[in-house]
């Protein structure tokens, strides 16, 4: 591990038993799964369409003890708060929607798995096929399915639970839903999991190759004995070595420790991988102290290249002080770490490791949980979840520097719902975290914006998503960006719409959400995919979702001018030179290439930074030295047996590490 954290170490019992530690301190679990196997292909196991109950049904809203009775503070306005909605003059517009789809709705729920439930709890990522093609995967309450990137189906709708079919226990037999589905862009493979509440159970499924309809190494922990892991929530970190790590939090109602609590764990994704049963799994609860109850903590989620060895995986909080009754006495962000050692989980160290103080901010908009959004046109008061950190909290290794990206619902001081978020930063990727910028979007247009999700490109650009309404705007899906050369905590490029809703949700106990998702597309680390819910009749358990995608300009162009020039005459069994301009006068410069199979991110020697690769194997060419007009030629002799392959070449400025433009080439 890089370092120690200054703080007691917890010693771990052997399997699935409650450790007491101090009562100010966490409780810890440790353990292996309770059963795994590898499945057949999941294409082979779809699950036929369960009876037409027509019985509707609410996921409870599950509030802490005593929380539903916190005041209303109706605080100012924060000092970031945003309340213009068009683009400021000189910034970079937010792009319009590329792709926008139609998804999975509670019709399907009500065809797959014979009933309709509320809320939908948004969830999907962008990743690749075991061909290399491009795919959507979405996972919501209680269906799932995968299409193409244009928005056509290649299977689905299907039960939640089609991934356990066969496996036997409650992963099986319960479709309980509270669903997530992450592309592990570093391993290339898809991660899908759903609680087993009643069981305290986390279902995990992790795919045997890059196929999202192929045979998957699926795992059952009991992560909450005798209790209910609520709102689970997961990422994916890894160090590139011993803090591999499949991250999640959940809010854990009774079990062995009895009450309520925050937890933050770990499972073993390396294990996991490879369908090991022995894959441990490690977590770390949370206990209220009087009513501070690290509420709404996240796992850092990792979008891009792996950070340094010896980054440890991190979970972080934003609080209101006056509505979380935060420890520390100001509003900010509560970040901690976990360093396991997967040879020696007595060693894994827990705590809470900084706290970044920032502006003033109030997340109390009604009771800061339910029925807080503005009835709009007939419909009903939508929940607006302001209580929690909205997923995810994505982690991006800039190469000098590690960003974290969070967001949750606000209150702009007059009962309207706004979104407050913030860019963390650290020097080393795993300590010393601060809030390098922060800011509340709320255009001062009436309408309420809730249900974020927020995340950053390869070139820094950042994009937010949520759900907007008011009483006479129907709930749409939109989203804003913002650029490096923005104003700090401004959200500048204007708004944009995903897709515009056309009814309002009636009778549906409330329920709105629980979470929506932004991603990043690893085929050019560039391009947004948002997915949310909203209703196109009015209606009640009745909602349909949508996906979009979108691209800022700039991003992917090598972030200035340095350019790539593919080799001349480019023949194989002959000595080639590969040509860049406008790098770093008298700098190195990292050329890059590989084969035409599938579609892979590698790593860049010293940066830090991404390479984009169309291939299985990556090859090094080599080095070069630009002169002093930051130009640089490097020859290679490619091999004869190269002859009619397609490769991908790319160029990397190791002083400043930036990536050029990728090239495609064909050998003679």
């Amino acid at each position: 591990m890089k370092r120690m954290i200054p703080t007691l170490a917890l010693v771990l019992v052997a399997a699935l038993v409650c450790a007491p530690l101090a009562a100010e301190g966490p409780s810890v679990l440790s353990g292996r799964a309770i059963k795994s196997d590898t499945s057949k292909p999941i294409r082979d196991m779809v699950i036929p369409a369960g009876p037409q109950t027509g019985l509707n049904k609410e996921v409870p809203i599950r509030n802490r003890p005593g929380a539903d009775m916190r005041p209303d503070i109706q605080a100012a306005p924060d000092a970031s708060l945003q309340d213009e909605a068009r683009p400021i003059p000189g910034a970079a517009p937010t792009p319009p929607v590329d792709v926008s789809f139609s998804a999975l709705s509670d019709d399907d729920n009500s065809a797959v798995v014979g009933f309709r439930i509320v809320p939908p709890d948004v969830n999907g990522d962008i990743g690749f096929d075991d061909t290399g093609a491009r795919v959507y995967f979405q996972y919501i309450n209680l269906i799932w399915a995968v299409y193409t990137d244009t928005g056509s189906v290649i299977s689905g709708p299907n039960a939640g639970n089609t991934f356990w079919s066969g496996f036997g226990g409650p992963c099986e037999t319960n479709n309980n839903g509270d669903p997530v589905v992450l592309y592990d862009d570093l391993a290339g493979r898809w991660m899908v999991s759903q609680f087993s509440i009643n069981e305290g159970i986390q279902c995990v499924a992790v795919s045997a190759t890059s196929d999202p309809l192929g045979g998957y190494h699926r795992y059952a922990f009991t992560i909450t004995p005798g209790g209910l892991n609520d709102y689970p929530k997961m990422g994916v970190f890894t160090d590139g070595a011993g803090q591999s790590a499949y991250t999640f939090t959940s809010r854990d109602f009774g079990g062995a420790g009895g009450g309520f609590s925050n937890a933050a764990g770990v499972m073993e994704r390396d294990k996991m991988l490879v369908g090991d049963p022995a894959a441990q799994f490690i977590k770390f609860s949370n206990p209220c102290v009087l009513d501070d109850c690290v509420e709404g903590q996240l796992p850092a989620h990792l979008a891009g290249p792996a950070p340094p060895a010896g980054t440890c995986p991190t979970f972080f909080t934003m609080a209101d002080e006056q509505f979380d009754d935060s420890p520390h006495g100001m509003d900010g962000v509560r970040q901690h770490t976990l360093c396991v050692d997967w040879n020696n989980l007595a060693n894994t160290i827990y705590a809470e490791n900084s706290f970044a103080a920032g502006v003033d901010w109030d997340r109390s908009l009604g009771n800061g949980f339910s029925d807080c959004i503005t009835p709009v046109m007939g419909g009903e008061a939508l929940d607006c979840l302001a209580i929690f950190t909205m997923y995810r909290a994505q982690y991006r290794w800039h190469g000098t520097h590690a960003s974290i990206l969070l967001n949750s619902t606000a209150d702009d001081g007059t009962s309207r719902g706004v979104i407050h978020w913030n860019e963390m930063r650290s020097s080393d990727g795993d300590s010393g975290w601060s809030i390098f910028q922060e800011g509340t979007y709320g255009p001062a247009d009436g309408i309420d914006r809730w249900m974020g999700s927020i995340a950053m490109d390869g070139d820094g650009n950042i994009a937010l998503g949520y759900s907007a309404t008011s009483g006479s705007l129907f709930p749409a899906v939109r989203y804003t960006t913002r650029t490096p050369s923005s104003p700090a905590g401004v959200m500048d490029g204007g708004e944009e719409s995903c897709h515009e809703g056309t009814g309002a949700q009636t009778a549906s106990a409330n329920r709105w959400g629980d979470y929506s998702s932004m991603s990043i597309d690893p085929s050019d680390d560039c391009t947004f995919w948002y997915t949310q819910e909203y209703y196109e009749v009015s209606g009640s358990f009745d909602f349909n979702t949508r996906v979009c995608s979108f691209k800022l300009a700039d991003c992917g162009g090598g972030g200035g001018t340095f350019t790539l020039f593919a080799p001349t005459p480019g023949a194989a069994d002959a000595l080639n030179t590969f040509a860049t301009i406008d790098a770093t006068p008298n700098g190195k410069v990292n050329f890059v290439g590989g084969s035409a199979a599938g579609t892979t991110m590698i790593n860049v020697p010293n940066c830090g930074l991404t390479a984009m690769d169309v291939g299985g194997t990556i090859k090094r060419l080599g080095f070069d030295t630009a002169n002093g007009s930051g130009e640089n030629d490097l020859m290679r002799l490619i091999p004869a047996g190269q002859a009619g392959n397609t490769v991908h070449l790319q160029a990397i400025d190791q002083t400043t590490c930036t990536k050029s433009n990728v090239v495609v080439h064909t050998w003679n």
